[in-house]
């Protein structure tokens, strides 16, 4: 179905009675409808230009203006407002076959109808031989070169080899199969593999006699069943303070005494701790306590002793207790051996009563086994009021205390 023309015609104008003569009716609205009486009113109208109306109204002449009627119609009952209706035809009415007919629409449309290619299923004419339309054939009926793809280039060698190539993981920089550890899967690795550092083991504890162990393993089945300075929270002793004779001994007023620890492993060392079983404190100028390396050469101290920063604590309980002294400033130990190293000035019988080990040798064994570690030793001689940047190891005296120390 369409909508078909109606107005503009040799017969549609709108008349009305003037002093018994019939004259033309000038700007009349004019209605539609499907009956001549009664009915029921056209308002689908369209004009021209295909814009909606519902009525259509005369110019000056009378004249009734070009319109479309609804879709379908091709005759209605018009109305100039009086007591009759005239009956309008459209124009023409389009026939089935052989184009007799005038043009309903076009495509679907009416009124003045410009298409596009897009409205014909065409390609548009700028699309020609232009990225992304289509191409054009030339004179010969090809198209031309410059509308085609560009061709993939042909694979002339590879690695610098031609023919039937065949490449291994060597020509390509790879590592042959077998050869490389995976990060994935089950693997056995053969020959003695050294590490730059240290590698990081699963959280997990062994269960089989031929795995390796984490060291927090190792060192809870070291100490299994015994104390060790982490149960205290200590870092290193000399050694487990608990089979220390229970009187405690003073280590003197000058000379210097030494204690030596053994790191298992880096740590950071903030201060230098004893046991005393008794200390009313009183510390004189020239005291002091230093760390010293395996070289003797000195890492770390602390400040004088007779001052508040750094005097041990007075210990008054029973059974006595720990007393420590900060260091100046935090060391970051490695593993190894470490002197701790202190000389202590006081009144007599006012110093600290310091726990020691079995001394009641004039000069007991305090080097052991086949190293020169000396683990208990004093400079009894010595003088100095501050740390010195170095002792010598050699010239350390046997002594006759041996005087448990500790780090923290």
């Amino acid at each position: 179905m369409a909508r078909q023309e109606f107005g503009a015609g040799v017969g549609d104008f709108v008349v009305r009675p003037s002093d018994g003569l019939w004259g033309v009716g000038a700007a009349v609205e004019v209605t539609f409808w499907d009956a001549a009486v009664d009915g029921t009113q056209y308002t689908d109208l369209l004009n021209t230009i295909s814009e909606p109306i519902s009525s259509v109204t005369s110019d000056e002449y009378g004249s009734l203006p070009r319109f479309y009627g609804p879709d379908g119609v091709t005759g209605m009952w018009a109305s100039a407002g009086g007591p009759l209706r005239a009956y309008i035809d459209a124009h023409s009415v389009t026939t089935s076959g052989g184009g007799g007919g005038a043009v309903e629409s076009v495509n679907g449309m009416t009124g003045p109808v410009t298409l596009t290619a897009e409205d014909v299923g065409a390609v548009p004419a700028t699309a020609a031989g232009t990225p992304g339309g289509v191409a054009t054939l030339d004179d010969d009926g090809l198209v031309p070169a410059e509308q085609l793809p560009a061709t993939a280039a042909v694979v002339s060698s590879v690695n610098g080899q031609t023919g039937a190539v065949v490449l291994d993981a060597a020509a390509v920089g790879a590592q042959p199969t077998g050869t490389a550890v995976l990060l994935t899967g089950a693997q056995t690795v053969a020959g003695v593999k050294t590490f730059s550092s240290i590698p990081v083991g699963p959280a997990s504890n062994p269960t089989a006699a031929d795995q390796l162990s984490r060291k927090a393993y190792v060192d809870a089945a070291a100490y299994a069943g015994e104390w060790s300075p982490a149960d205290h929270g200590l870092t290193a002793w000399a050694f487990d303070p608990a089979l220390a004779v229970s009187t405690g001994l003073f280590p003197g007023s000058g000379g210097i005494r030494v204690t030596a620890v053994r790191l298992r492993a880096a740590t950071t060392i903030n201060r230098i701790v004893w046991f005393a079983t008794g200390y009313a404190g009183g510390l004189q100028t020239g005291s002091w306590a230093a760390l010293y390396n395996s070289s003797g050469a000195r890492v770390a101290m602390t400040g004088d002793l007779s001052t508040a920063t750094y005097e041990p604590a007075e210990q008054h309980d029973a059974g006595g207790g720990t007393i420590s002294s900060p260091l100046t400033a935090a060391y970051s130990a490695a593993a190894g051996v470490y002197y701790v190293a202190w000389r202590m000035v006081y009144t007599t019988g006012t110093g600290p009563m310091m726990l020691a080990a079995e001394s009641s040798a004039g000069g007991p064994p305090n080097v052991f086994g086949y190293t020169a570690v000396r683990r208990f030793g004093v400079y009894s001689s010595s003088s100095a009021t501050t740390p010195p940047t170095s002792l010598v190891l050699a010239s350390m005296e046997n002594g006759s205390n041996r005087f448990w120390a500790a780090l923290a």
